[in-house]
């Protein structure tokens, strides 16, 4: 990595040196969850630890977002954020919501933040050779529309896209679409990563063993908000049907001995919008924590 001539408020993290590639056919899997997709930059620390890196990773929503500090190799990068930006009505609040009509200040997150307090090495990201994959949802068709690493620009327009809630996110248009949240129509991307030909699959999840997805209740606001767009309003009340039927997949696939499931096992205590510094660095460390035994099984798997 070139040094960087700008001044930031934040240590500039250098970059972790991959020194074991997993083979081909085996996937980092990745499910979005908003603020509870800090968990997942705990674990992606102890991948960087141990020099891990995949070959092929999709992600949603949060899980697509955090992956771009892992490609990077910035180990600790995450952490600094939650420590010293999360709290801010800039990163997250209702003030955005009605200046901005988004919840999340993506323009904070993905402009300000990596541009002027905590630097992220898009010249290693962009060297990395792996195939990373960003999923959104088509406001159009409803359906799965998916973003290869190059397509991540300077402006994020597809990771934005990807974590653009509804209801508390703006559209983001984009290569012709209409985009909103990744999660909607694929909450857990195991099936496109079998479709992708690979064989084993490491998925990092966000919520508790034994969570089930419930219906969405609010049909009628989203008629409200979305009326032009009835397929979308059909893939939002069917959501809780593929969520369910990915998350059983994934547990199939680890019953078989083909998969690695990483998800929080203690209790809950942060929601998608939750700013309590300490229970989100305390989940972060869980990830952290939780992801040792992953890599141990890995480094059985592979012989690393």
């Amino acid at each position: 990595m070139q040094e960087d001539s700008r001044i930031f408020s934040q240590p500039v993290q250098k970059g972790v040196k991959f020194t074991k590639m997993l083979p081909k056919g085996c996937a980092l899997v990745l499910e979005g969850g908003g603020i509870r997709g800090f968990y997942s930059s705990g674990v992606f620390d102890t991948f960087m630890d141990a020099g891990i890196m995949f070959p092929y990773i999709i992600g949603v929503s949060a899980g697509a977002a955090n992956a771009l500090t892992y490609v990077s190799g910035q180990r600790g990068r995450s952490r600094l954020i939650v420590e010293n930006y999360l709290k801010k009505h800039e990163y997250l609040s209702y003030r955005n919501l009605l200046k901005h009509r988004s919840m999340f200040g993506f323009d904070y997150i993905f402009k300000t933040i990596p541009e002027q307090h905590i630097f992220w090495d898009r010249e290693v990201f962009d060297d990395s050779d792996i195939r990373l994959l960003t999923g959104a949802t088509d406001c159009r068709t409803g359906k799965s529309v998916w973003f290869e690493k190059q397509d991540i620009k300077s402006g994020f327009d597809v990771t934005k896209a990807s974590c653009s809630v509804p209801l508390v996110s703006k559209i983001v248009k984009y290569g012709g679409y209409g985009l909103l949240d990744g999660g909607i129509s694929t909450p857990i991307p195991i099936e496109k990563s079998i479709e992708d030909g690979n064989e084993f699959h490491v998925i990092v999840l966000t919520r508790n063993c034994g969570y089930r997805k419930k219906p969405f209740k609010y049909e009628k606001l989203l008629e409200l908000r979305y009326g032009k767009y009835p397929r979308f309003i059909e893939t939002m009340m069917h959501r809780h049907e593929a969520y369910n039927r990915q998350l059983a997949l994934c547990e199939q696939l680890e019953e078989e001995g083909r998969a690695i499931i990483i998800r929080p096992l203690k209790a809950l205590k942060v929601g998608r919008t939750g700013k309590d510094i300490k229970k989100v660095l305390d989940l972060y460390d869980e990830g952290h924590e939780e992801g040792l035994e992953a890599v141990k099984l890995l480094k059985v798997q592979y012989e690393l």
